[in-house]
């Protein structure tokens, strides 16, 4: 398996007011690599999706 780097993030911090959502998160996902995001309605799944992408700043 290749393992480039293709998404890294380093230090993420998500929050509305004073709901922090992710804070000082680090991901790296190499090429080949399969990630699957699970948790309940409200967890941050779709905010940590849409920070990676660069649609959530």
């Amino acid at each position: 398996m290749n393992e480039d780097v293709v998404i890294s993030v380093k230090g993420l911090k998500n929050s509305f007011g004073e709901e922090v959502v992710h804070e000082n998160l680090d991901l790296e996902m190499r090429r080949g690599e399969v990630l699957g995001v699970v948790g309940g309605s409200g967890s941050g799944k779709s905010v940590l999706m849409r920070s990676i992408i660069g649609l959530q700043q």
